[in-house]
């Protein structure tokens, strides 16, 4: 089947690697000045924190085509503090209720006359992104399929492969090559700088004067209310807390949440004993996005699970402790290493069931994280941030030294879909 007359640039696969990106994406967007390329992403501002490089590369790549990023209310924070340079319009599509919204919304996309749509929609929202793009009257629809035959495909000019076996990061490396922008996941070069009014304010609540010694850990015991299962019990945090609080009599401990999730950081707090309270702060629901930003550049630690702070954590530079579960550490973290961090996981058969199963085996009982110990927490903490005891002997580390991510280099083929050549 010919597929030139609907998808008048689907490559021929002549040029598998598209290392110096694909002339005709370029000749057309220099053609179409003032044109934008609107991005949708529909997700946590964990998942666009690692996007920043690449919205950056696009910027600067195409000066005459701004990028415009169609995402959540809820980043608006995230996005306002560390990405103040990109355009973006935020949209709150209801699923029980979508149509008005998104009939708002596709009319205006349409009136943007976009050059280029790219659709980075891979597990959630995909009917929602998909319906967008076929409206949005962009000559190039570029996407991600599982299969070539998904329905919402036949919108797309040009399809990319998804591998569930690799982070999206590396999904978003093919993406950059096909474009021709650099291969980059590093976030942490396009972070600003702390204010220093943020930081005083930190130092006000932790009751840190500027000459104290003892370290402070960052704890986080929640994760969106979208995935409840990737939560570690609160049980566990409190033992680990507690038994950080009794081997270290200098240390202080700064829990995070939102609004919502102050209860549940409350709780924790409350079970402590009146000594150990004292050294434990609940700034659930009274940080800003700068302000989170700027706890996690001062503190000496992160504790947490799979969530928008760890990501943002790793991003700073603060030693961070990662705990997961129905997520697996290989498909959600950037490809780039980590010195300063450790991950536990372990992996049990069901795992990763998060993206990959409608309804997670257990039900919602998340036996993969209640499996990890606390223990292994305490160990892992310790030797993160005091050098005790040694790496090698460490329970439930996740290692991915021999992951091979070589799909991430130039020189090898893009996994987009390309005409059959019939000879």
């Amino acid at each position: 089947m010919d597929l030139r007359p609907v998808f008048p640039l689907l490559p021929t696969g002549k040029d598998p690697c598209f290392d110096e990106g694909d002339p005709a994406i370029r000749r057309l967007l220099e053609q179409r000045p003032g044109h934008p390329v609107v991005v949708v992403k529909f997700s946590g501002w964990g998942t666009l924190l690692g996007m920043l490089g690449f919205f950056r590369h696009l910027k600067s790549a195409f000066p005459d085509n701004r990028p415009v990023l169609v995402t959540n209310p809820e980043n608006r924070p995230m996005l306002e503090h560390l990405a103040p340079w990109l355009d973006v319009i935020y949209k709150n599509v209801p699923p029980e209720n979508p149509f008005p919204a998104f009939l708002s919304l596709a009319l205006s996309l349409r009136r943007l006359r976009p050059a280029l749509f790219i659709d980075l929609q891979i597990f959630t929202r995909k009917t929602l992104s998909a319906n967008l793009s076929r409206l949005s009257g962009s000559p190039v629809r570029i996407g991600f399929v599982g299969r070539k035959r998904e329905w919402r495909s036949f919108g797309m000019t040009h399809r990319f492969f998804h591998n569930r076996h690799f982070p999206p990061s590396i999904a978003l490396g093919q993406l950059s090559r096909f474009l021709g922008l650099p291969l980059s996941d590093e976030t942490t070069p396009f972070l600003p700088g702390i204010h220093k009014q943020c930081e005083a304010k930190i130092r006000l609540l932790l009751g840190q004067p500027p000459f104290r010694t003892g370290k402070t850990i960052v704890v986080n015991p929640n994760a969106s209310g979208k995935s409840g299962e990737r939560r570690w019990p609160a049980e566990s945090f409190l033992e680990v807390i507690r038994m950080l609080l009794e081997r270290h009599g200098d240390l202080r401990i700064a829990l995070t949440g939102t609004q919502e999730e102050r209860a549940l950081v409350r709780s924790i707090q409350e079970r402590l004993s009146l000594s150990h309270r004292d050294r434990v702060s609940n700034l659930a629901g009274c940080l800003t996005f700068s302000e989170l930003h700027a706890l996690l550049h001062l503190s000496d630690g992160y504790l947490g699970n799979d969530s928008g702070p760890l990501h943002l954590a790793l991003a700073t530079g603060t030693p961070t402790l990662g705990l997961f579960g129905p997520t697996h550490p290989d498909l959600i973290l950037p490809s780039r290493p980590f010195p300063k961090a450790l991950f536990l996981y372990e992996p049990h058969y069901c795992s990763p069931c998060l993206h990959q199963s409608d309804i997670p085996p257990c039900g919602g009982d998340n036996l993969c994280m209640q499996s990890l110990t606390p223990a292994s927490v305490l160990h892992a903490l310790e030797h993160l941030l005091w050098g005790a005891g040694d790496k090698q002997r460490l329970r439930q580390v996740w290692s991915r030294e021999n992951q091979p991510h070589r799909a991430a280099r130039t020189g090898t083929p893009l996994a987009l879909y390309r005409q059959r050549d019939e000879r």
